[in-house]
């Protein structure tokens, strides 16, 4: 029998059968027989979409209507028997395209590099060591380690179980978690839902722990046979994606409407039949917007890599959307605020004594080993385990019963009766203990002094019995640990209050435990319990929210309930490690995770990773958040200010009867340097200086505010129609529509330079502050230069020479009607300056 037939029915197989057939053992394979493996069986990839090449961008971009309709004006210019325009017109759509999809090309390389950073692993053992390990790396006949929080990434036969529950809803629809046994006997015929001797890809451990062998890989598995279907599905826009192409599609509307009535109304009025068609079809390529969403794109592309070198992996883009807009985060402590480095102090008896880990009876050192997992990822766990001097007990779990929201877990062994050991909140195990009266306050009285020295408790109890009723245990200790504050938390928090930032601390911990470390991190509040939130309503409760930052002893549906009040009022991030903090983190509107001790479910919950775990990065994250979306607010204000300026003096020579002021091949150039000055200048753009004293929020695209910024382009379209009327009627129509034509050129850059920050005078940040706003006006400069003074290009660009005096015109009109923007923002900033030092 070989399992390479994919109708094996491995569930039903004898798991020491099924170890010999995948020439595998319970201690993993060596690296000679995962190769060999891989080659027989192959890797653990599923079917991937096909990568994105740089000519398949070509070609997608080929067949969008912008392209096709430049490539119309091309034909229709050739048909008019004008050859040389319709060769210009196929350079420009070349250009465009490389340009464009150069910019797409370096935002997917970008994305596939921060995908390799938040790729998933498996724990497994290998040549009888624990390891972590890509999960594309997992091959047939590996044993593999599962814990709570673990995604499972291969169909895999149980080993051995300790109350293994699973969530299968993603594989077969199921919404009730489903139990495994690796000892269970199940029919070649049983079901998928009724293999309970098996794990699948695709779904995620809920509760327990498990050994087991992989059985399945890659497009094998259960979970690879129906992801073929998922390849087809598009990326996931951001809300202000979606937000810009609603708006991009009234615009259109707009832009198409315009675009025919005005070559219409110059055609009624006498103006050249030919030139009015091209005008049109240039009109239409002007004025449709359809660079915001790439505007948006880039700039959260961008961010997104600036994050990965701060150690936060974005998982999806809209986590840097959402970063930029946050004014609420709601805290786990252990392992954000703390280090989680977990140190044991010592044990308290269950008389209340001290007891020194190397005092420790034998007896007990058993018991409390037995309250540990077999295979130990937590800090926590790690600690006791050490301090027992890693002793180890042969088990036999039946059942690891700690799903849902009790306050401990429960490990069941089977020896001559049913034993239980029990691992968690201290309280709640000692209320159901056999201890007397007068222990339990005793150690209450020991838990709340250690807690209020801001260490963290934890209590074993055992119970040997003939059935499984959680009472009457007997308790064993108190593990008391300590976790001290990361270095830096302090200065973040208070950070953050300075830009209208709040932090709550929730935790399942003891409350003078959280109340401790809120006053070592100046977080002063009242505290709140799971208890006591549970007694209010949502308003009282979201009443007490103002004032109220600390948070003790909240199971995971209360945190949940936090997260959802806060959102009513604010914008809201959740950051934790643990499978109890997963539904908050999907729940908020960002969520983050640990990297180095968040839970796969955790993980997978999230938007970004931490990947060092380290809370002080959170402030940085959001001002390159916020930095984003200011500079897409910026860079979207540019775009449609150019756009109103160029409707405008199309408009005023209709109104006068005369000829337009650019000629069809100058709207187009126009279109190509305003979308890519855009795209570049304003999403590279520096933060401004006040960027973390306001908050960032983005209701609207067109607000009043952003209208009144649009009319600060009022100027140089009135400088442009001078220089176009002036030299119309003084020299030449052609000469006339060059003059205009590099007016526009010179002048959108120093639009672009002078609205890309809005408090800094660009002579105190410098000119060359930002590199492509400087090559930007340097290449305008040199290509105004060339087509003005080459003879050859005259037919080419629809150009002429420019005499010296217009010369000297456009360059004031440049400066005067740009440049009066960069004159208020010196008398502003002056004035805070003087101000703030007073």
């Amino acid at each position: 029998m070989s399992l390479e037939n994919n109708s094996i029915a491995w569930w039903s197989i004898p798991k020491e059968e099924l170890l010999k057939q995948l020439n595998s053992n319970t201690e993993g394979l060596s690296q000679e027989i995962v190769e060999k493996n891989r080659k027989i069986f192959g890797a653990n990839i599923l079917e991937k979409a096909k990568k994105i090449t740089f000519f398949t961008l070509i070609f997608e971009s080929l067949k969008e209507p912008m392209m096709l309709l430049l490539l119309s004006i091309g034909a229709l210019s050739l048909f008019f028997g004008k050859p040389l325009e319709a060769l210009v017109m196929v350079f420009v759509v070349g250009a465009y395209i490389f340009v464009e999809c150069l910019n797409k090309f370096k935002a997917e390389k970008i994305n596939e590099r921060l995908k390799e950073l938040s790729s998933p692993t498996t724990k497994v053992l290998r040549s009888g060591k624990f390891t972590e390990i890509k999960t594309e790396d997992l091959v047939v006949g590996d044993i593999a380690i599962l814990s709570v929080g673990d995604p499972i990434s291969a169909d895999m036969r149980l080993i051995d179980a300790a109350g293994l529950i699973i969530n299968e809803a993603p594989l077969s629809g199921e919404s009730f978690p489903v139990f495994k046994d690796a000892n269970a006997k199940i029919e070649k015929t049983a079901l998928l839902t009724e293999q309970k001797t098996a794990v699948f890809s695709g779904t995620t451990v809920l509760s327990g722990e498990a050994k087991a062998i992989v059985v399945r890989v890659g497009k094998d598995t259960e979970w690879g046979k129906i992801s073929s279907s998922l390849l087809s599905q598009r990326k996931e826009k951001t809300p202000i994606q979606k937000s810009m192409l609603s708006l991009a599609k009234t615009l259109a509307l707009l832009a198409i409407l315009v675009s025919i009535l005005i070559p219409l109304i110059g055609f009624i009025r006498g103006q050249n039949p030919q030139a009015m068609i091209l005008t049109w079809l240039s009109l239409t390529f002007l004025m449709i917007p359809g660079q915001p969403p790439i505007i948006i794109t880039m700039a959260l592309a961008l961010a997104s890599f600036e994050l990965a070198q701060k150690k936060l992996v974005v998982k999806r883009l809209r986590g840097v959307e959402s970063l930029g807009q946050i004014n609420a985060i709601i805290t786990d402590k252990t392992g954000t605020i703390t280090e989680n480095k977990m140190r044991l102090l010592h044990f308290i008896g269950s008389n209340g004594s001290l007891i020194e880990p190397r005092q420790m009876p034998k007896d007990l050192e058993e018991k409390i080993s037995l309250c540990l997992p077999e295979f130990i990822t937590d800090p926590t766990d790690s600690a006791v385990f050490d301090a027992i001097n890693n002793l180890k007990k042969s088990r036999s779990y039946i059942k690891f019963a700690n799903f849902g929201e009790n306050p401990w877990r429960v490990f069941t062994y089977k020896s001559s009766a049913f034993s239980l050991a029990f691992s968690g909140q201290g309280e709640k195990l000692i209320e159901l203990s056999s201890l007397s009266q007068e222990d339990k306050k005793n150690l209450l009285g020991c838990i709340a002094k250690e807690a209020g020295d801001g260490n963290r408790v934890i209590g074993f109890a055992f119970k040997e019995s003939d059935n499984e009723k959680i009472e009457s245990l007997q308790f064993l200790a108190l593990a008391v640990l300590v976790d001290p504050v990361r270095a830096g938390v302090k200065e973040t928090i208070e950070n953050l209050k300075k830009s209208k930032i709040e932090t709550y601390i929730v935790t399942g911990d003891h409350p003078n435990t959280a109340s401790k470390i809120a006053k070592e991190i100046n977080l002063e509040s009242a505290l709140l319990t799971g208890s006591d939130i549970e007694k209010m309503d949502d308003q009282t409760l979201l009443e007490k929210l103002k004032n109220i930052k600390v948070f003790a002893r909240i199971l995971p549906s209360q945190k949940v309930r936090l997260v959802n009040l806060l959102k009513k009022e604010k914008s809201v991030c959740a950051i934790g490690d643990g499978v109890n903090d997963a539904p908050a983190i999907k729940t908020a509107d960002l969520g983050i995770a640990m990297g180095e001790i968040g839970t796969n479910l955790a993980k997978e919950s999230a938007d970004i990773i931490l990947a060092d775990d380290n809370f002080v990065h959170i402030y940085d994250a959001i001002a390159i958040g916020r930095k984003a979306l200011d500079n897409f607010r910026k860079g979207l204000t540019y775009y449609l200010t150019a756009k109103a300026i160029l409707l405008f003096i199309f408009i005023i020579p209709l109104i006068l009867k005369i000829p337009f002021p650019f000629a069809p091949i100058h709207i187009i150039l126009t279109e190509l340097l305003m979308d890519l000055a855009s795209s570049t200048i304003f999403t590279a753009e520096k933060a401004e200086i006040d960027l973390m004293d306001r908050p960032q929020q983005i209701t609207s695209f067109l607000n009043r505010k952003i209208f009144f910024k649009i009319l600060k382009g009022s100027f140089l379209a009135l400088g442009i129609l001078a220089v176009y009327l002036w030299t119309y009627h003084t020299v030449s129509l052609q000469a006339a529509q060059t003059s205009a034509f590099v007016t526009w050129l010179l002048g959108h850059i120093m639009l672009a330079l002078n609205l890309k920050q809005e408090k800094l005078p660009l002579l105190k940040q410098g000119l060359f502050s930002n590199r492509f706003g400087a090559f930007w006006l340097i290449a305008m400069i040199f290509f105004s230069l060339i087509i003005t003074t080459i003879p050859s290009l005259y037919p080419i660009f629809k150009t002429a020479p420019i005499p010296l005096n217009i010369w000297g015109v456009i360059i004031v009109v440049v400066i005067c009607s740009t440049c009066w923007i960069e004159a208020l923002k010196f008398i502003r900033y002056y004035k805070d300056q003087n101000t703030s030092s007073n």
